[in-house]
């Protein structure tokens, strides 16, 4: 085991009592080569989401409740202050994002400061090609307006260096949903962090429904991107 290494996942989750006590077994299975911690953030989630993993007592995970201010980028920024690794893992309660590539993600922080997942570099993929295609031109459309080159600014799924994500100021990043990883991968960028993009495939739901409103999703994020540009100009 590398003693060295200290993993803290942070799993933001809202209803995703199907999924999240399958998804901690699997994690904990894929960092048993290092010590590790699995931080769950629960967004009072009204299918008992939370009480399931306090109820599980295990030892390695931290359960923390929010019940103000729903944000699944708040949840993300709790996550993040409270926890102890040297290295954190963020990443979603479905099953979107894989297990399997946890141990690659976290092997390589010891040469980059940021490893992230993404569907667009080659041996990535999404298992609808329509998506996947709508994903690839509003991707381009993000790295025209920021001129930055990392090519899934939507995925959210990165493992990164404790002393590089506390350069940045969460207060600029951490609000709203998945359009914090825009802001999030721009201001790591800006920072010149060396980042490391892995070919990742699109995981699958064990139980409930994802968001199909990807079009009115394009939309907001696509607005926010606009006003991050604007704003930093």
């Amino acid at each position: 085991m590398d003693e060295s290494l200290f993993v803290s996942v942070i799993l933001p989750c809202y209803n995703e009592s199907g999924n999240i006590i399958p998804l901690i077994e699997h994690i904990h299975l894929q960092l048993s080569f290092c010590n590790h911690e699995i931080i769950v953030v629960d967004d009072s989630s009204p299918d008992g989401t939370f009480d399931l993993v306090n109820n599980k007592k295990y030892d390695f995970v931290r359960a923390f409740l929010r019940t103000s201010d729903a944000s699944f980028a708040k949840s993300i920024r709790k996550g993040i202050e409270e926890a102890k690794g040297n290295a954190l893992l963020v990443m979603d309660s479905d099953f979107n994002h894989q297990p399997m590539y946890i141990p690659q993600m976290v092997k390589n922080l010891a040469y980059y400061d940021c490893v992230s997942g993404s569907r667009f570099v080659y041996g990535g993929a999404m298992n609808s090609r329509l998506r996947h295609l709508a994903s690839w031109i509003f991707n381009v459309f993000v790295r025209i307006l920021t001129r930055k080159y990392v090519t899934d600014s939507l995925y959210g799924f990165f493992a990164i260096k404790r002393n590089i994500i506390q350069k940045l100021d969460y207060d600029k990043i951490f609000w709203g949903f998945g359009d914090y990883y825009i802001r999030f991968l721009y201001y790591l960028q800006e920072e010149k962090a060396t980042i490391l993009q892995i070919p990742v495939i699109n995981g699958e739901r064990l139980k409930g429904e994802g968001n199909s409103k990807f079009m009115k999703v394009f939309l907001q994020y696509g607005l926010a991107t606009i006003k991050l540009v604007l704003k930093r100009k």
